[in-house]
């Protein structure tokens, strides 16, 4: 994070945290050990929002201390979301990916899979009583059928257009002010599945989407990135790759094949009947399937 962005996020929120290497900044991840934020004392010595530096991390914040990150989060998150299932699997599904480290699942359009696993996630991370401090959304960057060109912008810029139904998803659950927050205090990030490699994810929940996208190597490589206090979210639908000639040589289907019966990691599949949002879906799949 640049560093008058923490100047802007203080002036803002009012809040900040003290890294391992003793420098007050907004996460503990904005600084490293040689690399300063010329703005940090400006920081420490500023009293917007009427915000007190105490010790060790700790923010007071009119009248509310705030002792680490997944405080903050707390503050922001302040209550669970609905406990609403549209149909009983939707309700199995969230157990399985409460009940493993590593979910992988597939299943048809309109079955509630990105909702479900999206609501789950922000459960989790309301939580006080969890580890996770993070939620990483990553996508396969592959279009459906249709060729954009080169995007405009850096890495994240070029994410956005594949990364919108996940921030759409997250606007419905928790609203577009919250969400936009957490991002800005990168609670929420988005990770290019390119360059993930030699990344060790702890104490997140990682979110992977449309994985009937990803290659097996691709899938190897997502997977093997979990450290501790991790869970990951893996999904996609079979009958809908763009990138394969046939679903056998998808990432997602190696996956679901591979990791039958294995501890920590749960299997789960949709069908056609669980389809939750307009009827007319099922109607159109079993077309597609004639």
């Amino acid at each position: 994070m640049p560093a008058a962005c923490h100047l802007s996020l203080y002036k803002k929120y009012g809040i900040y945290l003290k890294n391992k290497y003793n420098i007050p900044c907004i996460y503990d991840r904005c600084s490293y050990p040689g690399i300063q934020c010329k703005y940090n004392m400006d920081i420490m010595n500023s009293n917007a929002n009427n915000s007190t530096y105490l010790s060790d991390g700790i923010i007071e914040k009119n009248k509310t201390i705030i002792k680490n990150k997944k405080e903050l989060i707390c503050s922001i998150l302040k209550r669970k979301t609905k406990q609403k299932f549209l149909s009983e699997n939707q309700k199995k599904y969230y157990d399985t990916l409460s009940g493993n480290q590593i979910t992988i699942c597939s299943g048809p359009a309109g079955v509630g899979k990105s909702y479900i696993a999206m609501k789950c996630a922000v459960d989790l991370l309301s939580d006080p009583a969890t580890p996770y401090e993070k939620i990483i959304i990553v996508r396969p960057a592959v279009e459906a059928e249709e060729k954009l060109g080169s995007l405009p912008g850096g890495v994240q810029e070029k994410l956005d257009p594949y990364i919108f139904p996940s921030y759409y998803l997250l606007n419905k659950i928790i609203g577009k002010d919250v969400r936009e927050k957490l991002k800005e205090i990168e609670v929420i990030e988005v990770f290019a599945l390119a360059y993930m490699r030699g990344m060790n994810i702890d104490n997140s929940i990682l979110i992977f989407e449309e994985a009937q996208n990803s290659t097996p190597s691709q899938m190897k490589l997502l997977l093997t990135r979990i450290g501790f206090n991790s869970k990951f979210f893996i999904s996609g639908d079979l009958e809908q790759f763009d990138r394969h000639k046939d679903k056998t040589h998808t990432g997602l289907w190696d996956a679901l094949q591979k990791f039958q019966n294995m501890g920590d990691v749960g299997v789960f599949e949709f069908k056609p009947e669980d389809v939750v949002r307009n009827p007319l879906i099922s109607q159109i799949l079993k077309r597609y399937e004639e």
